[in-house]
């Protein structure tokens, strides 16, 4: 019985012993210490203080955009034609055998006549 609880002791000990991290030795070096406390073996894989769980953002270089220059259009206007001129008409007073400028008034509707091209 005090062998196998010489032996537990000696092997608890021994697994504390191991579990002290390396780095609780060394000087702080602006970084805050870790603090482990565990049974048995520690394993440790990545410098001393790495923070393992934040890692900062992956830097992706984009090339920039390509930039086509085009030669703005061009618009050519066509000539827009005149529009037409008014068309002019004469009135005529039957009864009175005159055009409107020299008789003012017509006792019957007055006849629209088309301008002779001179």
């Amino acid at each position: 019985m005090k062998k196998s609880a010489l032996v537990s002791l000696l092997a608890v000990a021994l697994l504390l012993a191991a579990a002290v991290p390396s780095d609780a030795w060394r000087r702080h070096r602006g970084v805050r210490g870790h603090v482990f406390i565990g049974v048995g073996p520690s394993f440790w894989w990545g410098p001393p203080h790495a923070y393992w769980w934040y890692y900062p953002p992956p830097y992706y270089v984009y090339r920039p955009p390509a930039v086509i220059v085009e030669q703005p259009p061009v618009y050519i206007q066509q000539p827009v034609p005149p529009p037409p001129p008014p068309q002019v008409y004469w009135y005529y007073c039957p009864s009175a055998q005159a055009y409107y400028p020299s008789v003012p008034t017509c006792p019957e509707a007055w006849v629209k006549v088309p301008p002779r091209p001179q």
